[in-house]
């Protein structure tokens, strides 16, 4: 086992080595378009949505600070800050507020966001499952920069230090009926529901409705149609714990089916949950060599589901931290014959050595199902390490993937010759032809504590070949 890690890292270096200097085409730091920066610093995870919205011409974006590191800084005042930060498309200006000063310095804590009939904007977020309670606050009607004052709702359970009970994510989606719903992780670590009948001002518990392996927790990506139909995507546990597949259904009426519309059951009302993820629709099947984990899912014209998620393919019988130096990228949907899934592009390496499942991630674009926008730091055909002629160095970068009607993807350089990382991209919904996207521009250490990442976005302008197909 030693000689094979020893080999890998060898082979590793002399590929890093060997490896050209970034494209000569593209300057130091190019972006493809006009780049602005929101925050000087800011991160997110990828599991609460919709964490980027336009809502009256403003982007909107939240995130939270880093000091340094955690252990260094946590009694730095603005360590742990949940904040928001508006770009106003048309002027051009840029604001952030405080939504929550000194949270805990964990990009867990981000926001999701609701646009209430009010003009108002809901925001919810939480602790990284370190205490069992939703945070919610509300805006000033058409105004992001003031908000009401914090509060908060209980979920169900005993205390625990981390994890257990103790809730983490939100996820937002309003019913037909004007019912809001947010679906969280709270209840034995396990996927919950809550549900606000009055656009959120008040929040009562709806259950936990599903279940995984038990290693730690099933992760779910989730995407409604706006009519009542709430699509979901779920791995088994965490990719650290399990050799993920994926898995769809939808959730529509209180009531739970397969991809083909078989009902698997009603969505629990307890915390007693008694379906399973491998209850639903497989439609990819993980392993050893291709362990799965979702990364984004939207919805076609069609209302049905597309995905982008990664695999770790070198990672079979290595202990944690010494896999993960082989990423890829797959794209899958839904179409009137089942399930399409292939293997599209290069993700590189891990993010870092604690998380040997973490890539850079990506954003499918909400208004074409063929174009989606990866982070990488390995050329997304060849695999060749990313090492940029600005500072020599390897980075990530950000690359536009768009599929032809032949089926071929092809990828172009959004960012190049970057002196730092290009991460989590984001696209939200809006109705223009235009594209907004977000990301995290800088180093990134550590989900617990540590980043050096500023919070950018850029308006990319319409193209023909951007518009949708089905």
């Amino acid at each position: 086992m030693k000689q094979r890690v020893l080999a890998a890292a060898l082979a590793a270096v002399a590929i890093a080595s060997a490896a050209p200097r970034g494209d000569e085409r593209y300057p130091a730091n190019y972006v493809a378009t006009a780049l602005v920066q929101l925050n000087d610093n800011g991160a997110w995870s990828w599991f609460m949505d919709p964490r980027v919205i336009v809502n009256e011409g403003k982007l909107i974006i939240g995130s939270v600070r880093a000091v340094g590191s955690n252990q260094a800084n946590v009694t730095d005042p603005r360590s742990g800050n949940v904040e928001i930060s508006v770009y106003e498309i048309e002027t051009g200006a840029t604001h952030t507020v405080v939504l929550h000063p000194h949270l805990e310095q964990d990009d867990h804590d981000a926001p999701a966001f609701y646009v209430r009939t009010d003009g108002r904007i809901l925001a919810v977020y939480s602790m990284h499952a370190r205490e069992r309670r939703m945070y919610y606050r509300l805006s000033e009607p058409h105004n992001p920069l003031a908000w009401s004052a914090a509060k908060a709702v209980e979920t169900p359970g005993d205390d625990a230090v981390y994890a257990g009970n103790n809730a983490t994510y939100a996820n937002l989606f309003r019913m037909p009926n004007g019912r809001l719903y947010n679906f969280i992780r709270a209840f034995h670590h396990d996927p919950n529901y809550m549900y606000s009948d009055d656009e959120g001002n008040t929040w009562k518990y709806g259950g936990r409705w599903l279940y995984g392996k038990g290693g730690y927790s099933p992760y779910l990506k989730y995407a409604d149609d706006g009519k009542g139909t709430i699509h979901f995507v779920a791995t088994e546990d965490h990719p650290r714990n399990f050799d993920n597949s994926l898995y769809h259904g939808y959730v529509r009426d209180g009531a739970m089916y397969k991809t083909d519309g078989t009902k698997v059951g009603t969505l629990s009302t307890t915390t007693d949950a008694k379906i399973a993820t491998w209850d639903f629709t497989k439609f990819y099947q993980g392993g050893p060599d291709n362990v799965a984990w979702m990364v984004d899912v939207e919805l076609d014209r069609s209302d049905r589901p597309y995905v982008l998620f990664s695999t770790q393919v070198d990672g079979r019988g290595l202990p944690r931290g010494q896999g993960g130096l082989d990423l890829r990228y797959h794209y899958a949907r839904l179409g009137p014959n089942g399930w399409h899934t292939e293997e599209i592009a290069h993700a590189g390496t891990r993010l870092y050595p604690d998380e040997d499942d973490y890539s850079g991630l990506g954003a499918l674009d909400p208004n074409n199902p063929d174009v989606l926008y990866i982070s990488t730091d390995a050329d997304p055909v060849s695999g060749a390490p990313l090492v940029s002629s600005g500072d020599g160095k390897r980075h990530y970068e950000l690359f536009r993937g768009e599929r032809s009607a032949s089926g071929k993807w092809t990828f172009t350089p959004f960012t190049r010759n970057s002196t730092v990382d290009n991460l989590r991209p984001v696209i939200p919904k809006w109705n223009d032809r235009r594209t907004a996207i977000a990301w995290m521009r800088g180093a990134y250490i550590h989900n617990h504590g540590e980043w050096y990442s500023s919070v950018v976005a850029a308006i990319v302008p319409p193209s023909e070949s951007t518009q949708q197909t089905q």
